[in-house]
């Protein structure tokens, strides 16, 4: 606790009010979307199709719109686009909990996940700003991962309590939540003189200036197996629970568990990195866990462990690669950024991660048998995927040349 509050206040004002920002920005998205699609087909007895097109419009609306959200940002700056976003997901969430009609379901959906977009790669750059020593950027973004964990482990404990009595009361509280960000940050987040380059340039010269940088492509794209091995935690674990009758007892307590580890180990992890490995090291290996944590549920592992505790192992495994990684994948992007566009460099970055997060669910989930146990196929797959991406990214990172920032 005395190394959170030390990093903490050597941060400067405007790092600590983002890093509380992340903090209220996942209680009130956790309160709510968890149970939406319960909402959804049980109360307001909407069809499959129906639910899944307003889960899927609100992912697709955010994850494809991350790019465009960081040019944005750009141009209008951090702080006015993250106010924009709060206030944008105040009004969708206000709908998602109070609307009964398809149409408007659907319009609250869009503008919740544009609103994700507009505010996630923008508050990202803006502290990676803030943040201008790296050792310094790393430590930040390590608060800021674990305070979007604790986001995460008590937003659906609220929103559990919050749906018993009515789901508009978890929309009205959502809502609420985004109207007070928006309040403080209005109140106490500095506004950021906009940094212009060498020259104006348009979005599409921006666009195609990324996609020129071959060593930024290869960093997006070994990245993105972070999220393709962190999201099965939603789809394909769900699965293996229930195909071992554990059902939704066992998936609380993977959440549980990733949660608490996040909120409790972030910070000594991050110090534990920072003095035995350098920054290509640290992703490398926590991708490695990561990618490790699903060979436990494959054979013949899988087979001398009970069910319940492998995937309780998995979990502990993929969380504790997760705070090796993540706050180093954040940090880096600025490395390759350039001047007055790292706004959008983050949400490109994001933009590649969850498409692939996106594509990569499609194809788990057709992999997976309906009440059955998903195949070995798939735990090998992830293991080996990830195990590439861990020695590619290693290697990447060792062949950068170190004079922008010391890995």
């Amino acid at each position: 606790m005395s190394r959170i509050l030390t990093t903490f206040a050597s941060l400067s004002p405007a790092a600590r009010v983002l890093v509380l920002n992340s903090l209220a920005f996942n209680f009130g998205f956790y309160l709510l979307v968890p149970y939406l699609a319960g909402h959804l087909s049980g109360t307001l007895g909407l069809a499959g199709w129906a639910v899944g097109l307003v889960l899927g419009i609100r992912v697709f609306s955010q994850q494809g719109l991350f790019l465009f959200g960081g040019l944005l940002g750009d141009r209008i700056g951090y702080r006015r686009a993250i106010l924009i976003g709060c206030l944008v997901r105040c009004v969708g969430f206000a709908l998602l909990g109070f609307s009964e009609s398809l149409t408007i379901l659907l319009v609250a959906a869009c503008i919740s996940g544009f609103a994700g977009a507009l505010f996630t790669p923008c508050a990202q750059a803006y502290l990676a700003d803030e943040c201008q020593d790296a050792t310094l950027r790393k430590q930040a973004f390590a608060l800021q991962n674990m305070a979007s964990t604790a986001g995460m482990l008590l937003g659906p404990l609220a929103g559990l309590g919050l749906i018993g009595i009515d789901f508009a009361v978890s929309g009205s509280v959502a809502a609420g939540m985004f109207l007070l960000m928006t309040l403080v940050q209005w109140r106490f987040l500095p506004i950021k003189e906009l940094v212009s380059g060498e020259q104006p340039v348009t979005m599409l010269r921006q666009c195609l200036d990324m996609l020129r940088q071959r060593a930024f492509l290869r960093f997006a794209l070994l990245a993105a197996a972070y999220p393709l091995l962190f999201h099965p935690l939603y789809l394909a674990i769900p699965a293996y629970s229930h195909a071992h009758g554990g059902g939704q007892a066992w998936i609380t307590r993977v959440f549980v568990v990733t949660a608490l580890l996040g909120v409790l180990l972030q910070m000594p992890v991050s110090a534990l990195r920072q003095r035995w490995l350098n920054e290509g090291q640290g992703m490398g290996l926590g991708l490695a866990l990561m990618a490790a944590s699903y060979g436990v549920l494959a054979e013949p592992i899988a087979g001398l462990l009970n069910p319940q505790w492998a995937v309780l192992l998995m979990a502990a495994l993929l969380s504790l690669g997760s705070l090796l990684v993540l706050p180093l994948l954040s940090a880096h992007v600025p490395y390759y950024a350039q001047r007055g566009q790292m706004a959008a460099y983050y949400g490109f970055f994001a933009g590649v991660g969850g498409l692939v997060a996106l594509f990569s669910n499609v194809l788990i989930g057709r992999l997976l048998p309906a009440n059955q146990a998903p195949p070995q196929l798939l735990w090998w797959a992830l293991l080996c995927i990830g195990t590439a991406a861990a020695c590619g990214l290693w290697r990447h990172m060792a062949r950068l040349p170190l004079n922008k920032e010391q890995l």
